[in-house]
């Protein structure tokens, strides 16, 4: 038989009947495993290759499960920072109200009732900026949930495309070489 190139092999094979093909093809099985000597390693290599993939089934399946309950994190942290900011809204208008009163009520009430006054404004002004900084400190969270998340994220997107491109390309080669190796021998 003449020797061809990877393509031309190819092509020839594809222009081969069915039944020629299959010939072809257990032909080729029958001489790659000659002796059993050889099958019991590659069992041993094929077992190990379904051990290294359950592996990284599971590990994949741990970063997507860590990717939901992060996302869920973030969800519920978003909810907590809407809720504590609705909150204080109120609070915060009352403060202005009371700011924006202040001048006018010190200068016509007497000294005693303008210093209950300004000790009310003073605790409603402490109020609002313990749960100002409260907020930020929340947020903080948040931003770094985003973080982690985004982490999390673009290593599984890294992993999958790495793994499918390797993947599809070795297939693709080993295709090939079946059908070269089928021609050839």
């Amino acid at each position: 038989m003449m020797k061809m190139d990877k393509k031309e092999a190819s092509a020839w094979f594809q222009n081969l009947s069915p039944a020629e093909q299959s010939l072809l093809k257990q032909k080729a099985n029958s001489s790659s495993s000659s002796s059993p000597e050889e099958r019991k390693p590659k069992k041993e290599m094929h077992k190990r290759e379904r051990e290294l993939l359950l592996k990284r089934r599971s590990e994949h399946e741990a970063r997507m499960k860590a990717q939901l309950q992060s996302k869920a994190e973030i969800t519920q942290q978003i909810q907590k920072c809407k809720d504590m900011r609705s909150r204080l809204i109120p609070v915060q208008m009352r403060l202005e109200q009371m700011k924006l009163h202040e001048s006018n009520y010190t200068f016509h009430e007497c000294a005693q009732s303008s210093s209950q006054f300004l000790y009310k404004l003073g605790l409603l002004k402490s109020k609002v900026s313990y749960e100002l900084r409260l907020i930020e400190n929340e947020e903080r969270a948040l931003f770094d949930m985003h973080h982690k998340h985004h982490c999390i994220k673009n290593s599984i997107k890294d992993i999958i495309e790495k793994r499918s491109a390797h993947y599809t390309r070795i297939q693709a080669k080993n295709c090939v070489d079946d059908v070269y190796k089928i021609v050839t021998v």
